[in-house]
């Protein structure tokens, strides 16, 4: 799943989304970034109500107010998009990997686990396999993906091969150069 070639035009079917959708997208972010909890009927208000957009037969993009902030696929978990993020950087629950991964996630590559676990990495030891977060760089301000991890936070030290995290969104793909969906 990755956003590398999309576009505004690829969504097809948008409709308004329900109550108990949307109480379970607020349920399901919290759920893998507890800092939300507080904040998140301000972040997602009931009025106006989210639009899902579908994108492919997996892939649904929910947008407020026209600005793309969360997606889901049919098996993986709610993430928020990188515009929303960089809006409330410190409400999500998040991992840094090392300098060297940075051109190789900016050209939608995955996170393998040396980048997660080398010197100025950092990765929670409580992270669980199929954990969502919000990854940074070593020596950068800013989110520059947003993925769930494929294996626990332990498991990726121990290992330190394969790929560690599956990056959904990134930093110059094709969601985050889409301001507005209308």
């Amino acid at each position: 799943m990755s956003f590398k070639r999309f576009q505004s035009s690829d969504c097809s079917t948008s409709t308004p989304v329900k109550a108990s959708v949307q109480r379970y997208l607020k349920s399901s972010l919290v759920e893998s970034n507890p800092l939300l909890a507080p904040h998140i009927d301000s972040l997602i208000p009931k009025k106006p109500p989210l639009t899902a957009y579908k994108v492919t037969s997996f892939l649904t993009l929910y947008t407020l107010n026209s600005l793309p902030i969360l997606f889901e696929t049919r098996d993986g978990p709610v993430l928020p998009t990188l515009r929303f993020v960089h809006q409330y950087p410190s409400l999500f629950t998040s991992c840094r990997v090392d300098s060297g991964a940075i051109p190789f996630i900016l050209g939608g590559a995955n996170i393998m686990c040396p980048g997660l676990v080398n010197p100025g990495s950092e990765l929670n030891e409580d992270y669980e396999i199929g954990q969502s977060v919000v990854v940074y760089a070593e020596g950068k301000e800013h989110a520059l993906a947003v993925g769930h991890l494929k294996m626990g936070a332990k498991e990726i030290k121990e290992v330190n091969k394969g790929m560690g995290c599956e990056v959904a969104h990134f930093i110059g793909d094709g969601l985050f150069e889409t301001k507005s969906i209308e």
